[in-house]
């Protein structure tokens, strides 16, 4: 009886010891895994870091030129000469128009 249970017990011993060997292993892939999941976060944050740095840079540099120039009166005088302008064409471009349609409407 005291030879069965150290039989038994050198087999639990050393079932012990296959079982931790393979939970070492399984570890050791576990932390691979982990790792390189770990690296690919790091990196898409880094990624996404540097893309908006540069961004901003972009931006920064247009808010500062667009500091930079201001309002003028020639910038408001060219805008409302351009409208008219167009509105004038408009309005040559339909007479035009309708000259051609009703050619008989004209007096004589």
């Amino acid at each position: 009886m005291k030879e069965d249970l150290l039989k038994q017990s050198k087999e639990l011993e050393q079932t012990l010891e296959k079982q931790l060997q393979f939970l070492k292993q399984d570890s050791q892939v576990y932390l691979k895994v982990g790792g390189l999941a770990l690296l690919g976060g790091v990196l898409a944050v880094y990624s996404i870091q540097q893309l908006k740095g540069k961004n901003k840079k972009k931006s920064l540099k247009k808010k500062k030129s667009a500091k930079k120039k201001g309002y003028s009166f020639f910038g408001t005088l060219r805008s409302r000469l351009f409208w008219m302008l167009i509105d004038i064409g408009k309005a040559r471009f339909m007479n035009n128009l309708m000259a051609k349609v009703d050619p008989g409407d004209e007096p004589k």
